[in-house]
């Protein structure tokens, strides 16, 4: 590259060659001025009308599934790109099939090509590209690098070209949940029996255990003796899962990354199976989506979209946990449906989780604990244990 004080030290020189009547010296260095000066006007426009796509041919998956990431450059100009180097920011989680070696970046990998373009022509390269792990990724930006032939000058743009993609959590057997292979969630949940108090069928006698409000005082006129409303019964197979992103009791003690994903899976699978079994499930945690400021939070619904906020929910979700689970059980507790069963995915036993969940059996809930910790499962008086095969566990096995 020229710099301005070499092309200063030309100019001069080209000056007294012209003065002291140096034509062959005169015309050499008048070649390298007008060169100089061609290749700064090429590197100025080399990446002007560079057009730029990325594509994936699906923006949803699973862990383990094969893309196709497809990459077009194209020059909309007269003037060619002698040279072009192209550096795109994948993340670090997809690994690149076929023998092609990003460069490691951080966390993230550079996808490097090298190419020339003729005026108005396109190049397109295609990768396989295999997604290891659940989390909502985004492929850029991009950065462009070309400049004139003789490699006196260099340019480069960045793009702000991003491409999202969203892997979904892995699903896991239900006999590793502890789960029995027919009907499965038979062991979660029961059908709650429920009062409806706005539908009355018809009237009794009153028991002394009967509340003072169900007392029919119409009926206790007419009769002569107290009398009791019957009610309509109702039955309640709402599932609200609550899930514990705490893989240690204490937060210094740190994460396991692995105890989360599997957890998170956890989640994921009893939903799906809450969900074609069209029961209302509703999910919370006690963390947070990746690049929002709100605990992960879905109102219970069976909708057909409530599948899809619920693995988009846990495929956004971060793997640390913000407040204590049984803090989280305890807020909640008021917005819950009633006759809802409540099911607890964690793997810390503490005591703040226990009194929480001891609370919400006292106030007529079904309470369904599915540990999947290392330890001895915990104990709750009135609530359902069901022991879940540990991460570790699940590794040892052949």
């Amino acid at each position: 590259m020229f710099q301005q004080a070499t092309l200063t030290l030309l100019g001069f020189v080209l000056l007294g060659a012209l003065i002291f009547g140096q034509t062959s010296l005169a015309l050499l260095t008048g070649m390298l001025l007008v060169t100089a000066g061609l290749a700064r006007i090429w590197s100025r426009w080399a990446l002007v009308r560079v057009a730029y796509e990325r594509q994936l041919s699906q923006t949803r998956a699973f862990p383990g599934d094969e893309l196709t990431l497809t990459i077009k450059v194209t020059n909309r100009k007269l003037l060619p790109l002698a040279r072009l180097q192209v550096d795109d920011e994948l993340p670090g989680n997809l690994q690149i099939e076929g023998g092609t070696e990003p460069r490691r970046l951080g966390r993230s990998n550079l996808l490097q090509r090298r190419t020339s373009l003729r005026w108005y022509e396109s190049i397109v390269w295609r990768y396989r590209i295999r997604l290891r792990a659940r989390g909502a990724y985004r492929l850029g930006p991009v950065q462009l690098r070309s400049g004139d032939p003789f490699g006196l000058y260099d340019c480069d743009a960045t793009l702000e070209v991003f491409t999202p993609l969203l892997v979904y959590p892995r699903f896991l057997p239900v006999e590793e949940l502890g789960l029995p292979a027919r009907n499965p969630l038979g062991d979660l949940r029961a059908p709650s029996l429920l009062r409806d108090p706005l539908r009355t069928i018809g009237v009794r006698d009153y028991s002394p255990t009967d509340p003072l409000k169900d007392v029919h005082w119409a009926a206790t006129a007419r009769t002569g003796k107290l009398q009791s409303r019957v009610y309509e019964p109702a039955t309640s197979r709402t599932l609200v899962i609550f899930l514990d992103l705490d893989t240690f009791e204490f937060y210094y003690e740190g994460i396991d990354p692995e105890q989360v994903e599997r957890m998170i899976s956890a989640a994921a699978t009893v939903a799906r199976l809450g969900l074609e079994a069209r029961d209302p499930v509703g999910l919370y945690v006690n963390g947070m989506p990746a690049e929002h400021e709100h605990l992960a939070h879905l109102p219970p619904g069976r909708s057909p979209a409530q599948f899809g906020l619920m693995m988009e929910t846990l495929a956004r979700l971060t793997t640390y946990s913000v407040m204590p689970i049984g803090r989280l059980l305890n807020l909640s507790a008021t917005e819950l449906p009633l006759g809802a069963t409540v099911l607890l995915i964690g793997c810390v036993n503490s005591e703040g989780t226990r009194a929480a969940l001891l609370r919400l059996r006292t106030h007529g809930y079904q309470v369904t604990w599915l540990y999947m910790g290392t330890g001895q499962a915990p104990v709750v008086p009135g609530v359902k244990i069901v022991t879940g095969r540990s991460h570790s566990a699940a590794v040892a096995t052949p």
